[in-house]
């Protein structure tokens, strides 16, 4: 076996290990004026996939911070454990002392985070967990079994000019926002893509500074598949790449040999 012939198996392995591991992330933004086409985007979504072991948590169950106790650092949620890292709030925004993530339900607040999981109630009433200004959120994300995607809503990020990141496990995705300041209020539908399904992972929602405040709110973990195609639908496409195929091998018969 040559060497060139080895360094192509070593190299086919690493993408193969590479592959095993990937992780995929997709943001759809909008301003908060369009929060419920973001509501729309995880309507649409699940519409168009099949759905196992779905967990949902909209934090609702929580007591809210009523300007003198509510539920920090909630632990036992329904899609897993949350706790800050990093440089504690200390913005105008944050509340209870800076000292943890803070279910809130205060959406008259013009610091730009908001309950956004309630349709009927224009996005206003409930709950959803805020950074309390906290430089980093860190979710261990669990779910009722095994589960390849994680999907929420997620506020106000950037707009302090921090730039946001997400890192799930040790795949880094960094400064979501492109470098730009975004509006006040900005609402994004995330759907976080595993290649294998887990029983848990980590997921760290991170600003590079303090006091850019941000909230998440009606985080699903499920195992997803996308809807199969109904058969006629399915022998069409193949129909479709038949015949691309069969031009193909005619149009390369046709092609004088090479001397």
């Amino acid at each position: 076996m040559n060497k060139y012939f080895c360094a192509v198996l070593a190299a086919a392995a690493m993408l193969a290990a590479s592959a095993a591991s990937a992780v995929s992330l997709d943001m759809v933004r909008y301003n908060r004026a369009n929060a419920l086409k973001a509501q729309a985007e995880l309507t649409s979504f699940l519409a168009t996939h099949t759905v196992t072991n779905k967990r949902v948590e909209t934090f609702d169950k929580y007591k809210a911070w009523n300007g003198k106790t509510g539920t920090i650092n909630p632990r036992h949620t329904q899609v897993g454990s949350f706790t800050p890292q990093g440089t504690t709030g200390s913005g105008k925004s944050s509340v209870n002392g800076g000292t943890g993530l803070q279910v809130r339900h205060d959406n008259s607040m013009r610091w730009g985070r908001y309950n956004s999981n309630t349709p009927a109630r224009n996005i206003v009433g409930n709950n959803w967990l805020d950074s309390n200004d906290n430089k980093t959120m860190r979710w261990r994300v669990k779910g009722d079994g095994k589960f390849n995607t994680v999907a929420f809503l997620l506020t106000d990020i950037a707009d302090v000019g921090g730039k946001f990141s997400i890192k799930v496990g040790n795949t880094v995705f960094s400064d979501l926002s492109k470098g730009r300041r975004l509006k006040n209020g900005n609402i994004h539908f995330v759907v976080i893509t595993l290649d294998e399904a887990v029983d848990s992972i980590s997921i760290r929602l991170r600003h590079d500074k303090a006091n850019d405040g941000f909230g998440i709110d009606t985080a699903m973990v499920a195992n997803v598949a996308p809807v199969p195609l109904p058969p006629a639908a399915a022998l069409l496409i193949s129909g479709v790449a038949a015949i691309g195929g069969l031009r193909y091998r005619r149009r390369r018969a046709a092609e004088p040999a090479a001397a």
